[in-house]
């Protein structure tokens, strides 16, 4: 149901990143999110950052049904309409997850304005990668740097405050992501120009970049227990439709559709970062992988989906580095898919940590899967990533191969 991406980009798009809503300093992330909406929204600001308290102490689908018929047009340019979809997302999970007594409506106050400002946005209305990381964290000190040390949430999900760092250790990666964007575009311009020294010197910047956010990634273990991510966070991050056990059938929206809509729910491979990095360095992966990588685009903004098929269908910088006679870009463009590789090992091995293993507890088993919330069996495709990423990785003479090592896990 999301808009249609518009194909008629910049053939030059490394030099209009604006273009896709992407900023040089925050990268992916809302450059200024707001923390409320006028007035006349208070009513929607009210319960939704309330709402993971009422959910816990079962009160609130009572409220929701007492929630006024707002008018969405009265909103105003891309922040409000984020911190709306935020709000309106929050509301409608704690709503949907309250109790086992799943509705299999939702009112009309949330899903009118939610369906037609996820239209706004070119996103689909169920809690995505946006409502929990993209617009979702603020300086706690305006006067500092915006890092993990100075961050915080907008909008509260349940288990608040300890479930929080789930969602500041990935605005965190968006920022470190951010961090190496100008070194993509010095990538893009140096091919152009044909300066392979400059070339160089940016693929060791992205080589920097993937490791920042390797880094950041295992900062997830320091505040965050994996009991209370898997019981608490994970299933309101749920879908609803076929993939979901709890709602198969879908949601129906009231006032939207009699009948009942299907959406996964929210899941880190809706971050735009790491297909970015596919695409820039020619990642090709298994018909399985990247048709879910497609799908998967349908929950991120419209601007960075256009973004990542513009750089899909862009210049090659794959088949530059091949065809290069200088062998420090071939090096130097292998770090950055060895670093690639790394990356995704730490994040397999977190993602086994926070879902398969607690899973694997006999008195939770029965409520919950090893299953994504986004719908796939996770181990199989987050393996099947990285060992595309390994063989993506160029043979040169003299170099040490890199090993598709089997990572032993008990799924």
């Amino acid at each position: 149901m999301t808009t249609a991406v518009c194909q008629t980009t910049p053939l030059e798009w490394w030099r209009h990143l604006e273009t896709f809503n992407i900023s040089h300093q925050v990268g992916f992330l809302l450059e200024n999110p707001l923390d409320h909406l006028p007035g006349y929204f208070l009513p929607w600001e009210k319960l939704g950052k309330n709402a993971a308290q009422l959910m816990a102490s079962r009160k609130l689908r009572s409220e929701v049904y007492k929630l006024p018929l707002l008018d969405f047009h009265l909103l105003n340019g891309q922040e409000e309409y984020c911190l709306a979809h935020t709000l309106l997302a929050t509301i409608a999970h704690c709503f949907v997850w309250q109790d086992n007594d799943i509705p299999k409506i939702l009112p009309k106050a949330v899903a009118i304005p939610w369906f037609h400002i996820s239209q706004y946005l070119g996103l689909n209305p169920v809690y995505c990668y946006l409502d929990c990381v993209l617009a979702m964290g603020r300086k706690v000190d305006p006067n500092r740097e915006l890092d993990l040390s100075n961050l915080e949430v907008i909008c509260p999900a349940p288990g608040s405050p300890h479930t929080d760092w789930f969602s500041l250790v990935l605005i965190q990666v968006e920022l470190d992501f951010a961090k190496g964007i100008q070194d993509i575009v010095d990538i893009y311009d140096s091919m152009d120009s044909e300066d392979e020294r400059r070339l160089i010197l940016g693929l060791k910047g992205i080589e920097n970049t993937v490791r920042r956010m390797q880094q950041t990634t295992t900062r997830m273990y320091e505040r965050l227990d994996p009991a209370v991510f898997y019981n608490v966070l994970r299933p309101f991050y749920e879908g609803w439709g076929a993939h979901s056990k709890l709602l198969p059938e879908g949601l129906i929206f009231e006032g939207i559709s009699d009948t009942p809509l299907q959406f996964v729910g929210g899941s880190a491979a809706q971050s735009s970062t790491i297909q970015v990095l596919d695409a820039v360095l020619g990642v090709e992966h298994s018909e399985d992988a990247d048709r879910y990588l497609k799908q998967i685009r349908e929950y991120m903004p419209a601007g960075h989906r256009e973004f990542l098929y513009t750089v899909e269908t862009g210049p090659s910088l794959k088949t530059y580095v091949q065809q290069s006679q200088h062998d420090g870009v071939k090096t130097a463009y292998n770090q950055c898919l060895k670093a690639l590789v790394d990356f995704r090992t730490s994040h397999l091995l977190v993602a086994v940590d926070y879902v398969l293993k607690p899973s694997q507890n006999k008195e939770e088993r029965q409520h919950h899967s090893a299953q994504g919330t986004g719908g796939t069996n996770f181990v199989s495709f987050l393996k099947s990533t990285r060992g595309r990423t390994v063989r993506s990785v160029l043979q040169l003479d003299g170099d040490t191969p890199v090993v598709n090592k089997e990572l032993n896990i008990n799924t």
